[in-house]
């Protein structure tokens, strides 16, 4: 199964793409974390999604941030 994969940009843009493509990809977007996102529901079955791991051709890990950040763009106004 391909996981699928996210950056961060400077202006805190969380951009989600398949696993097939590399995060050095997206280099001209200048990054400042990237990882894997998972994405699914919690255990109260509210949509939910967890940023995590690191970028090895970008040099960049995930940050604890990212996982909210990410939230509450896809889910909007839920988070």
């Amino acid at each position: 199964m391909i996981k699928p994969k996210y950056i961060r940009t400077s202006d805190n843009c969380i951009i989600l793409f398949s696993g097939a493509m590399n995060h050095s990809d997206f280099k001209h977007l200048n990054p400042v974390s990237a990882g894997f996102i998972s994405i699914g529901v919690d255990k109260d079955g509210n949509p939910d999604c967890e940023c995590y791991g690191k970028s090895v051709s970008l040099e960049l890990e995930s940050d604890e941030k990212d996982s909210m950040k990410a939230k509450m763009q896809i889910f909007g106004n839920m988070y």
